[in-house]
């Protein structure tokens, strides 16, 4: 049952007691007085306002019926109504032919902040609603059946294929703080489909057949404007079912990871400024897709065991000769011929570039599964 609540009635007291040179009181359904300018009022029964809670309509006390009414004074005394109920009451204290004239002013003002309240509410408790949809589908927590339905329901959609894309600002406190103005604005550049991340991150869907870089990068150009600090970004996978946007996040982070873990190689980063205090810098999964894949999986003696053989070559090719030799080699499908034809070199020279990795690493370059050993190496290291 709807009534009305402390805070508003204190809200409609702040607005309307400049406009009203008299007391004024709110009760509540229990006719007890919740806010008041008379301090002194509040916490008492009001026997008048429990009269209109019980007729439904407005009643003006005058000095005759205070006796009658208890915690009542002369005035007049309106319902609160909110959807054809009465949740409340307000009343002016004063002399009823001097403040009944005043009473419609009133009433019309209290139901207006009713209203806005209530609407505000309603408001908030659909971004809510709409987070915590985009979290399920984030954390893979709805098939496609359920997607659709809880998409209709907090009234969004999402046009597949669609990619994740997740951001870590430079001053998270400074994000948490601002969360609540960022809002209503990231709600329109990013369509709805966003949340806030446990981190102060941000994790947003960019849907459709815009999920190009291009569009991308205009699109973190406004959001580098909108929260005017720093931030760094990774861009998940492309999908096209709602289930597989789990993944699609997945990939993002850990692009972002990855990229945060590195920040000093240029071949992982894309570096953006909007200006001075606008800039981001992004990764991308589908760039470094093998790379992220094996440093997410591979630690301790597993990442030690991938990436001796390379580390091994790494130690005496002081110029680089050999590795862009094998780099070539793997590139042109273990192919001799191309491979000697793309280094501008005889076979036999090829040849014997390939035998001194082989002695250096213990690696056959003519069998596939050895030579993969030392592509992820390089995967991993380069």
């Amino acid at each position: 049952m709807m009534e009305i609540e402390d805070i508003i009635a204190e809200k409609i007291i702040a607005r309307t007691k400049g406009l009203i040179p008299y007391d004024i009181n709110v009760m509540n359904k229990q006719g007890i007085v919740v806010a008041s300018t008379d301090a002194n009022r509040v916490g008492r029964e009001h026997q008048g306002a429990r009269w209109v809670i019980e007729h439904q309509e407005s009643v003006t006390v005058d000095n005759a019926s205070t006796r009658y009414l208890a915690g009542a004074k002369p005035g007049v005394n309106l319902p609160i109504e909110y959807q054809g109920n009465c949740i409340g009451v307000v009343g002016i204290t004063g002399d009823p032919d001097k403040v009944c004239e005043l009473g419609a002013l009133l009433k019309m003002t209290a139901e207006l902040l009713v209203e806005q309240s209530r609407e505000k509410d309603a408001a908030l408790q659909l971004r809510i609603e709409k987070e915590h949809c985009i979290k399920q589908l984030l954390r893979g927590q709805l098939d496609e059946t359920q997607a659709l339905s809880a998409l209709k329901k907090v009234q969004l959609s999402i046009r597949l294929p669609a990619v994740c894309v997740t951001i870590t600002p430079s001053h998270p406190a400074r994000m948490m703080q601002q969360k609540l103005d960022l809002t209503p604005s990231l709600a329109l550049l990013l369509n709805g489909v966003f949340c806030f991340n446990a981190d102060a991150g941000l994790s947003f869907i960019l849907e459709g057949g815009s999920n190009t870089e291009s569009h991308l990068a205009a699109k973190l150009g406004q959001l580098a404007r909108l929260l005017a600090q720093p931030f760094s970004v990774g861009i998940g996978c492309t999908v096209d079912t709602y289930q597989a946007l789990a993944l699609s996040q997945a990939t993002a982070s850990a692009a972002l990871q990855f990229g945060l873990a590195e920040p000093a190689s240029p071949d992982c980063v894309h570096k953006s400024s909007v200006n001075k205090s606008c800039t981001y810098d992004s990764y991308y999964y589908d760039h470094h897709k093998e790379k992220i894949i094996i440093n997410t999986v591979a630690k301790g003696w597993h990442l030690s065991e991938l990436t001796k053989e390379y580390r091994a070559l790494c130690a005496v090719d002081a110029t680089g000769s050999l590795r862009h030799t094998l780099q070539t080699l793997m590139s042109s499908s273990n192919d001799m011929t191309s491979c000697a034809q793309q280094l501008n070199i005889h076979r036999n020279t090829l040849r014997n570039r390939l035998e001194k990795i082989q002695d250096i690493t213990d690696v056959d370059y003519r069998k596939l599964d050895q030579l993969f050993r030392l592509y992820l190496g390089k995967i991993i290291l380069d």
